[in-house]
Formats: C-alpha cells, sequence, structure tokens
C-alpha cells in the first residue's frame, strides 16, 4: 500500500485530518479524465455519467446507504447548510449539538436563531451530556462523528438511537471518520450526514458524499434549483420545475467529474483493503504514539485508549516554546502535522508505519532538548 502512496517518499504525513494525500490510483483516474477532456471535450459524456452513478454505488457501499440516497455536492459545510436552511423550522424549536463541532457544523445552526431556534451546546458529544439537553422540543441533534482538534469518537450508535428515543432528527458531520472507521448510517439511525472527500478518503477537495435518507428527504426544502436537478425529460426550454425524487434533487448544476473520478478511485482502494482493518491498523498507530509522547512528557488531549485517527498532544515546555514552535520544527524535519486548539495534531492513516511513529518520536525527543 506505501507504493501507492508516493507521499511516503518525501515525508512522515501524519496530517490526514487536514488533507489527505492522493494515491496514485486517485490521481492516475483523475489524470485520464483530464486527459480525454483535454483532447476530446465533452464527447465522452455518457462515460462521465456512468462514473457519477458508479461513485454514488461506492459511496452507499461505503456508509451503508442506497446509491439513491447519495448526493455529490462541493463541500461538508455545503451539506449541512442544505440541512439547517431547508428544515421547516418553527420558533421555539431548539438544536443540540456540542462545543467540539468545527465551524462547518456551527455557524449553519448559530445562524437560525436569527429565525427563534435555539441552539444548545452540551460539554462533550457524549450521549449522556447530549441527552440532558434534549426535550419535547429539540428538533435536531447535530455532532462530529471524531471531533477534529482531539479526535474524541462519538457513540453513533448510542446517539441514534437516542435521538429515535427522543424523536429527534441526527445529522453528523462525517468528515474526520469515513474512510478510517466502519460506519453504517441505517445502524446509527442517521437522518442527514456529510463529508468532503479530501481528509481520510484521501480523495480530491471539492467532491463530498451527501445522505439523506429516504424517509426524511421530503423534509428538507431544497434551497439550490438549476439544469441538473430537475427533471428535464429530454428538454431544456419549458422543462418543468419538478424535482428528481432521488438524491440528484440536491444537485442543482454540474458537478465536478473530475473529482469525482478521484474519489471514485480512492473509495474504491478502502474498500478493496477493508475498512475495519484500515481502522485497526490506524488505531494501533495512534496509540504507539500517544503512548510515546505521554512518555516523553506531552498532555494527550485525546480520550484515551485512541479511539481514532486524531492524537491531540500538547508539548510539556508550551510555556517557553510555543505549539506552533514545535510544528515548525517538525516540518523542518519532514514530519508533517497541524497545530490546532493549543496542540500538535497528529494523524497517521493506514499507509502510514511504525518506523514512521518512532522517528516523529525520536524529532520530538532532539526537538524538547535543543
Amino acid at each position: 500500500m506505501r507504493e501507492l502512496f508516493p507521499v511516503t517518499r518525501n515525508l512522515i504525513y501524519f496530517n490526514n485530518a487536514a488533507v489527505g494525500p492522493l494515491s496514485v490510483r486517485a490521481h492516475e483516474a483523475m489524470a485520464r479524465h483530464a486527459s480525454d477532456q483535454r483532447d476530446y471535450g465533452a464527447l465522452h459524456w455518457r462515460e462521465w455519467d456512468a462514473e457519477v452513478a458508479r461513485l454514488r454505488e461506492a459511496a452507499a457501499t461505503l456508509i451503508g446507504a442506497t446509491p439513491a440516497e447519495v448526493s455529490i455536492l462541493k463541500n461538508t459545510s455545503e451539506g449541512l447548510s442544505f440541512v439547517a436552511g431547508g428544515l421547516r423550522w418553527e420558533e421555539g424549536d431548539n438544536i443540540v449539538t456540542t462545543a467540539y463541532e468545527f465551524p462547518s457544523n456551527w455557524a449553519p445552526w448559530k445562524r437560525l436563531e436569527a429565525r427563534g431556534v435555539e441552539v444548545r451546546v452540551a460539554a462533550t458529544p457524549a450521549a449522556d451530556d447530549l441527552e440532558r439537553l434534549i426535550d419535547g422540543r429539540t428538533k435536531l441533534v447535530t455532532l462530529s462523528s471524531v471531533a477534529f482538534h482531539n479526535g474524541f469518537a462519538a457513540d453513533l450508535i448510542a446517539i441514534g438511537e437516542l435521538c429515535e428515543r427522543r424523536n429527534a432528527l441526527f445529522c453528523v458531520d462525517g468528515i474526520q471518520s469515513v474512510g478510517v472507521l466502519p460506519l453504517d448510517v441505517r445502524a446509527a439511525k442517521i437522518s442527514f450526514f456529510s463529508a468532503d472527500g479530501h481528509k481520510w478518503l484521501c480523495g480530491p477537495e471539492g467532491a463530498t458524499i451527501f445522505y439523506v435518507a429516504a424517509e426524511h428527504r421530503d423534509k428538507l426544502e431544497v434551497l439550490e434549483h438549476g439544469w441538473l436537478n430537475v427533471q428535464r425529460k429530454g428538454r431544456f426550454i419549458d422543462c418543468g420545475l419538478e424535482l428528481h425524487d432521488d438524491g440528484r434533487r440536491f444537485e442543482a448544476g454540474s458537478l465536478n467529474t473530475n473529482g469525482i473520478y478521484g474519489l471514485r478511485a480512492a473509495i474504491d482502494l478502502l474498500l478493496e483493503v477493508g475498512i475495519d482493518a484500515i481502522r485497526d491498523r490506524v488505531l494501533t498507530l495512534a496509540n504507539r504514539l500517544a503512548d510515546g509522547l505521554a512518555g516523553e512528557g506531552f498532555v494527550i488531549g485525546s480520550p484515551r485508549p485512541v479511539a481514532s485517527g486524531i492524537v491531540g498532544a500538547t508539548p510539556p515546555d508550551v510555556e517557553s516554546r510555543s505549539t506552533l514552535w514545535y510544528h515548525r520544527k517538525l516540518e523542518e524535519a519532514t514530519i508533517v502535522c497541524s497545530p490546532r486548539e493549543g496542540m500538535l495534531r497528529f494523524s497517521p492513516h493506514f499507509y502510514n508505519d511504525e518506523s514512521e511513529v518512532d522517528r516523529v518520536l525520536e524529532v520530538v525527543r532532539f526537538t524538547m532538548k535543543a
């Protein structure tokens, strides 16, 4: 697998929670499509359409949905905004979310406060913390499957059961888990799910999986209308306004075809390896790293044992040497991670190995002594 990820020849890349590297297969799929458009324009548009259908099938397999429940959008924020803007809110409704959310899963909901919708914030994404805030006016619970900064992995099954029991819709920002942790949207009783392909899926930016459970599709007003999401029946002029009755209704205009080629190839590779195997590999590496950093005096901000691909850690001498200083020193040693919320965020994937973890620890140890 390492041969399929050329990044491993150049860097120790522990930054999949930011942007994952393209595999050889994803890059080649995008290059083939780009060459096709360069050399033949849109002559092969039928094949492009077929690739869109193949991506829906691959994405549905990955998350446990049906292809008809999958839409292909531009980014995670767009999908979450479609839910926030599309649901029929009444003054006095409330939303339950968490203090761990990335702006993509915060800003769309907070903007609803101007319409008389209350946003309630649980201290953590734990089911018990969420349940304390749910009442008879809770319309929706929304959270990240994995917290972007410390890797807290929400118990989606328990939260989905909670939402069903309390008659609340369940919305998930899945960008920090899809591709690395197994997911079954049906088993977790998820109503809405959005995740871009450029992190743990190791695909391109601008191609997003948006899932709306079939039984909840009509609960969303469609916010964007164009030539692609209406049933034109072969016509362009006076074609009517009737929307497609499946996930295509949320795709108003032309899709990112090149990104679709790359994302389909990326997902196919992950499915070939197996998400369970990927999870086991990543958790082994993440816990090895967390244990090693703790041994060097770092404060581990991620819940232990680490249950996702994200390890957040604060250096022991952060008072004199900032997290940004450590981040720069690691980059100088060709080790890539991210500074997040006062921590160094490391996020290895299945193509990484133990020798890279040990090298990170070696560099950290040397840096602390410098």
